[in-house]
């Protein structure tokens, strides 16, 4: 069930993770505390980077934290200890669900449901498998209406606690459906068999993130301006859905971008980690590793706020401000408590074990401790 995967432990994943966390801490404290989100200038730029492209990563990272996990253990075990989290994060996201409907826990526990058999896939077959998830979600939207259930003015998700409800917005209309965000943590899997120590691969991932970037990106400015010429009845919020790189609906532009973005970030870290120095890489690998904690976290913090009444009261500056220092005072905690894991990674290695979390101690050749996804 498991692919060859390298053994040597990979601080740059930790660190892309922790880099991930920053994007979503900062789109999202933009979303619930800023009068508006801005998509001109500096913080424009931020935000299209952070948007959707952030947790994109965070699920990339996902698979090859899985990968790398199911290596550890021999079929029976490796299906017990992938299920079990799978539960756990479904139930999480269920609970998570009920106050932030941008979750993505539950595609999480779906994903960790379905690991074992992608896991035997080729590397070739899984790649394929990706390409066929982000195909098969605009050829959904010709036959099923992405619209139907959403007010999009608001972002607003209608229906979603009914029981067909709440399976359409898991599989292909909700913030982050499994169909197509289950390609990223595919496209995960795929690099947990890479050595990423090797520097003709962090080239290749620094080439390859700008060209899908760039091409998604101009690609979308020629197609936005073809609308605009021969269908002006499109208003801008329906052009950049059809044309543009958002990640709602997830298009194939989306994707491709998402994809740029992650080769982009992947490749930096890996390139910039021998070089930087130790009291940077170190609290950042602290702060990955809890990347769990921080996600759900945050969310309460910010929907704390929001009930407090400070929902999009400041500008868009204050609130990546915001965002910034929750993820600094993470990064100072992860630090400070860097010898112990965090409070739900410690629990989902309970619950993964059945009770017993001893028994789930990584099996290293060379007493390491790899980096794991959720």
């Amino acid at each position: 069930m498991t692919p060859t995967v390298h053994s040597a432990r990979d601080e740059s994943i930790d660190v892309a993770r922790a880099v991930a966390i920053l994007g979503m801490f900062v789109i999202h404290a933009v979303l619930v505390l800023a009068t508006a989100v801005p998509t001109q200038g500096a913080s424009g730029f931020i935000l299209w980077w952070c948007d959707g492209r952030a947790a994109a990563t965070f699920v990339t990272l996902a698979g090859f934290g899985v990968a790398r996990l199911a290596a550890r253990h021999d079929h029976a075990e490796g299906l017990r200890v992938l299920h079990r989290r799978a539960l756990v994060l479904w139930v999480m996201g269920v609970a998570n669900l009920m106050i932030w409907p941008g979750d993505i826990l539950r595609v999480y526990g779906v994903a960790l449901l379905l690991a074992p058999w992608l896991l035997r896939l080729s590397t070739r077959a899984r790649v394929v498998t990706s390409i066929a998830l982000g195909i098969a979600f605009p050829l959904l939207m010709t036959v099923i209406d992405w619209t139907q259930h959403w007010q999009l003015e608001t972002l607003t998700y209608v229906g979603v606690w009914t029981p067909a409800g709440f399976v359409r917005n898991l599989l292909y209309d909700g913030f982050r459906p499994v169909v197509p965000w289950l390609a990223f943590f595919i496209m995960g899997t795929v690099l947990a068999e890479q050595d990423l120590q090797d520097a003709r691969l962090w080239r290749r991932l620094l080439v390859a993130g700008s060209v899908l970037t760039l091409a998604a990106v101009l690609t979308s400015g020629a197609l936005n301006q073809l609308l605009l010429q021969h269908a002006p009845q499109f208003d801008a919020l329906t052009r950049e859905g059809l044309v543009g790189t958002t990640s709602l609906p997830p298009l194939p532009l989306f994707l491709v971008s998402a994809v740029g973005t992650t080769a982009l970030l992947l490749g930096s870290v890996v390139a910039l980690i021998p070089h930087l120095p130790r009291g940077l890489v170190e609290p950042l690998v602290a702060t990955g590793r809890r990347a769990l904690t921080w996600y759900l976290l945050h969310i309460v913090l910010l929907m704390t706020l929001y009930a407090a009444g400070f929902r999009h009261r400041w500008s868009p500056g204050v609130a990546i401000t915001i965002g910034v220092a929750m993820f600094g005072w993470a990064v100072g905690w992860s630090q400070w408590r860097r010898a112990r894991p965090g409070l739900l990674e410690r629990f989902m290695r309970w619950a993964a074990s059945g009770g017993d979390a001893a028994r789930l101690a990584p099996r290293e050749p060379h007493g390491n401790r790899r980096s794991h996804g959720p």
